[in-house]
């Protein structure tokens, strides 16, 4: 039996896409903390980490997927990293 490219990276991108958010990660109550609905506010970064393998999996530069991965790693969470370093209080002290 043999799976699809896509599908597979999209299902291991779930699998460990998932797992931070039980290990680590943005807590909601550093949204909170500034007015932001925290709760809802995380959902970002779980659903971005979430997408990554199915990123992986749909591109096809460049061709090796152990560059891909990083590369679309970079590409999803850098707008989220950008979002987090303008929130108040959730910087470095």
């Amino acid at each position: 039996m043999t799976i699809n490219y896509v599908l597979l990276c999209a299902l291991l991108g779930l699998a460990a896409g998932a797992v931070p958010a039980f290990l680590h990660g943005p807590i909601p109550y550093k949204f909170d903390a500034v007015t932001i609905n925290g709760s809802l506010a995380v959902w970002g970064f779980y659903l971005a980490r979430c997408s990554i393998g199915l990123l992986v999996g749909m591109s096809t530069w460049p061709r090796a997927w152990y560059l891909r991965g990083p590369l679309c790693g970079l590409l999803m969470m850098m707008p989220l990293a950008i979002v987090l370093l303008a929130t108040p209080g959730c910087r470095e002290p």
